[in-house]
């Protein structure tokens, strides 16, 4: 038996195995950088109470920061063409809605983002920061919500009171737009009524654009954003059809950007609130 022609041959096939391995492997490599990612999905839990059209109660849970338990609320942004109101406009207080009186932010607390559905974590980063300013120059507090930076890794449970203050890309509940999770106490004494912690999801079965103006298929971010940071602020929808035209309106669509700029309704519900 010619034992080193064995073992010549014994080596020539780990080598091509070491060899057809490492191919493997940049093969799986290669094919993840192009393999689309799996979207984060959310659902209201199937026992949360609706106690208000498309507000979802999620129950209680200890705050940490505020050493109080706090409740979770879940706001619900729905497809749907505003429609127009043949009423005479109410009047301005008419047409903004607190989710409680005196429930705001008394401290001020950091947020993150992160990217999805085909835009950056950039411009969401720089765009909610600009949507932002806007409720806190019309609220006449310059630092409410304090200030973002790009998230790393996934997003955190946002059914979870765990004072962290999100907004990512999932996959939603079907002709629901958006969905802000806000918790803190919401009853009681009015000045013991605070926020503790914002959460936003914006769903990707949704096109959506960082300018949508005129578009009819695409959902507009600064559009849905304004809207949805009204709530982390501490606005409620409205419904009142004659209200159509206010950030603060509980429905949206495609193309739509008239929630981008406040209306006076919106201003005098934020200033009046804080």
């Amino acid at each position: 038996m010619n034992v080193g022609f064995i073992k010549n041959n014994l080596i020539n096939i780990m080598k091509k195995i070491i060899v057809f391995v490492a191919i493997l492997g940049l093969f799986l490599n290669f094919g993840g950088a192009f393999a689309k990612p799996v979207d984060n999905e959310f659902r209201i839990p199937s026992n949360a109470l609706e106690v208000a059209p498309n507000v979802f109660s999620l129950g209680q849970a200890y705050d940490k920061q505020s050493n109080l338990f706090v409740e979770g609320y879940a706001i619900v942004h729905k497809k749907e063409k505003a429609k127009n109101g043949s009423a005479k406009l109410p009047r301005p207080s008419a047409c903004y809605v607190f989710l409680a009186t005196g429930a705001k932010w008394k401290n001020v607390e950091n947020w993150t983002v992160f990217p999805g559905a085909g835009l950056s974590g950039n411009f969401v980063l720089g765009n909610t920061a600009n949507n932002i300013a806007k409720w806190e120059a019309a609220s006449g507090v310059p630092d409410i919500l304090g200030s973002g930076s790009l998230g790393i890794g996934s997003p955190s449970d946002p059914k979870v009171s765990d004072d962290k203050n999100e907004i990512s890309f999932g996959n939603l509940d079907a002709n629901t737009i958006a969905v802000t999770i806000i918790w803190g106490n919401f009853g009681g004494p009015t000045f013991n009524r605070r926020l503790t912690a914002w959460d936003q999801i914006y769903n990707t079965d949704f096109d959506w654009s960082e300018n949508a103006t005129g578009s009819t298929t695409e959902m507009d971010f600064e559009n849905i954003s304004t809207h949805e940071l009204g709530h982390s602020m501490g606005m409620d929808d409205v419904y009142n059809s004659a209200c159509a035209d206010v950030t603060m309106y509980g429905s949206g669509t495609e193309g739509e950007i008239q929630k981008r700029d406040l209306a006076p309704a919106d201003i005098l519900g934020i200033s009046t609130l804080y």
